[in-house]
């Protein structure tokens, strides 16, 4: 049982991990050209950097995170365990993106002096 616990664990994360950061990527060309429209070439390179820095951080934390999985017994304590881990992975995005963004505001003031 903690077999299938692991795999849907990986499945369900590494999905909404890469969903996250397309729908981040995507959207943050828009944003990022708001604060470079001068240098696109370099906001676009940030934009690439961050998902990069976003994919390798969130995907190694998922993986690391199997190691806390408690012993699991029936379907019931299955869904209670890969339910805990997807909520701190959300959190862990959560606090990602907030911090991307204050990143880009930080180099935006940088590029504007």
């Amino acid at each position: 049982m903690i077999y299938i616990s692991y795999i849907l664990y990986l499945l369900l994360s590494s999905c909404i991990v890469f969903w996250v950061g397309d729908f981040c990527y995507q959207n943050g060309k828009v944003y990022i050209s708001n604060y470079f429209p001068n240098h696109l070439n370099i906001g676009n390179r940030i934009n690439r950097l961050l998902r990069i820095a976003y994919y390798l951080l969130n995907i190694g934390l998922t993986v690391f995170s199997l190691y806390s999985i408690n012993n699991i017994e029936n379907l019931e304590m299955m869904v209670v365990e890969v339910s805990e881990m997807l909520g701190f992975i959300l959190l862990i995005i959560g606090v990602l993106h907030f911090n991307n963004i204050i990143m880009i505001s930080v180099l935006y003031k940088h590029f504007k002096n």
